[in-house]
């Protein structure tokens, strides 16, 4: 029997832009979660002001539904979700955030770093959970998250650091992101900041490869690595 295939798309949501990245959890045939950011002029005060939203299609794609709302309706950006389902009815989602905080006759002091956000209603809403990690001392605009569930039930988080050193970090939690370890120094060897955007997966000998675009000093261009590691030492 021959498929056929037809265009579909995501809407606006009634919103001005979408700036979302890849992030989806499939429930089903037909089910799928979208974790999305748009341009909130009105909401989101900082230099930049994407917003984290929820959608949800139960159709194949045919329609969306507005979900909620993942993080707070302030001056704080929040973009590029991280998200895993921790069971049934409980989703976890890591976020890039920003603030720009102004002083008068000063240009503003940005902080960059990671939140975590949870939902025990299956996205229909989400608490704060714990901030995970600084990305940068304030300067390059941070780095996005990239969370994944291990074998084992606890949560990873690996990201790039824009300050120096610059290089590749990790964070474990064992209580599904209430709390997080040390920090793990995957590498701190970059030529420059211009480093990060991890993708992370865990292997069946329970090691995770972390794949991000880097620079060293003996390979300036900026290139794919990876770094192969035991969450378990």
């Amino acid at each position: 029997m021959a498929l056929t295939y037809k265009n579909l798309s995501i809407p606006n949501f009634d919103r001005e832009k979408l700036t979302a990245r890849t992030d989806y959890i499939v429930n089903g045939e037909k089910d799928c979660l979208f974790f999305l950011s748009t341009e909130e002029e009105e909401n989101v005060e900082a230099q930049l002001q994407d917003w984290t939203f929820c959608a949800q299609t139960t159709d194949g794609g045919k329609s969306f539904q507005f979900l909620s709302w993942m993080a707070e309706p302030n001056e704080v950006h929040a973009v590029m979700p991280s998200t895993v389902r921790a069971d049934e009815r409980h989703l976890i989602s890591a976020m890039r955030r920003r603030h720009d905080k102004p002083f008068p006759n000063r240009p503003p002091k940005q902080q960059n770093w990671i939140d975590v956000y949870e939902s025990r209603d299956n996205g229909q809403s989400w608490t704060f959970l714990n901030k995970v990690a600084d990305t940068d001392l304030g300067k390059r605009n941070g780095n996005p998250p990239c969370l994944i569930k291990l074998a084992d039930g606890r949560l990873c988080v690996t990201y790039g650091y824009r300050s120096v050193p610059y290089g590749i970090r990790a964070r474990i939690s064992a209580d599904n992101g209430k709390t997080w370890g040390e920090e793990i120094h995957l590498r701190d060897d970059a030529r420059s900041w211009d480093i990060g955007y991890t993708r992370s997966v865990q292997r069946t000998d329970g090691k995770i490869v972390t794949i991000y675009y880097y620079t060293r000093d003996d390979r300036v261009e900026q290139h794919i690595a990876a770094t192969i590691w035991d969450p378990a030492q």
